[in-house]
């Protein structure tokens, strides 16, 4: 069985509140809702009782739909936040795309709506859900996870365990490429192992050891593994990296 979903729902106006409710409820046993009027009372019951998703109007007192969302995203970076509104025009979806919504919805007078918006709101939270999970996992191995852009070899995501064997903060490891923590040996050119994550990108698993570098300009024996995935649907390649330095038999060329 799913888990439950709680869902904020942002509306002045009480009656069609109260219709979505109903709607959504009788859509999916999973789904539960509270409904606040403006903006500002959405943002205590967000700090309060961190629900799973938003779903917000667009015109309302005070702030409207874009604006909440863009203070709310300063706070609440990955909340699913849809917005519902029957103020459909080109120049609100791309506002609400630049501002970070995770779906547009315009209301109309069907039933069918509260299917649809059911849907798109089970989607989103499982998405976050399954996000955190993968964040969870990432953070917890015990070896340097890094994931790279197959075409440039750039650094899009690396977890902590990386970081510290670098001695970089993640910030400052997102972008880089091979060339900026292998150490600097005719052995270690960022040509070959940019050749190696290319390989691992046409399907091919690879596995060899390395010699990386820290912020320090100390080098140390690594062992990688590199594997194609798709994570958040683009194609990546996974490198999973192995501190060889207690190791007497590491191997320090690259195979």
């Amino acid at each position: 069985m799913a888990a439950p979903i709680s869902v904020l729902h942002v509306e002045d106006d009480s009656q069609f509140a109260e219709l979505t409710r109903r709607g959504l409820e009788r859509e999916s046993a999973g789904i539960s809702i509270e409904t606040v009027a403006n903006a500002d009372a959405a943002f205590d019951r967000i700090a309060a009782d961190r629900p799973d998703c938003v779903v917000s109007d667009y015109q309302m007192p005070g702030a409207n739909g874009i604006e909440f969302l863009r203070e709310l995203r300063a706070d609440y970076p990955e909340l699913p936040f849809i917005l519902y509104t029957s103020k459909g025009s080109e120049a609100v979806a791309s506002d609400a795309i630049s501002a970070g919504v995770t779906d547009y919805i315009q209301k109309d007078a069907t039933t069918g709506q509260y299917e649809l918006l059911a849907r798109r709101i089970e989607q989103a939270v499982a998405r976050r859900r399954a996000e955190r999970d993968y964040r969870e996992i990432f953070e917890k191995v015990p070896a340097g996870i890094v994931v790279h852009d197959p075409e440039t070899g750039e650094i899009v995501d690396a977890n902590r365990r990386f970081c510290e064997l670098l001695g970089h903060d993640h910030e400052d490891v997102i972008g880089m490429t091979v060339g900026d923590f292998s150490a600097d040996e005719p052995s270690y050119e960022a040509a070959k192992g940019h050749s190696k994550i290319q390989q691992a990108a046409a399907g091919e698993p690879q596995r060899f050891t390395w010699r990386d570098q820290t912020s320090d300009g100390e080098t140390f024996p690594v062992e990688v593994a590199l594997e194609r995935t798709t994570i958040g649907g683009q194609e990546r390649v996974l490198a999973f990296v192995r501190d060889l330095s207690d190791d007497p038999g590491a191997v320090d060329a690259p195979d």
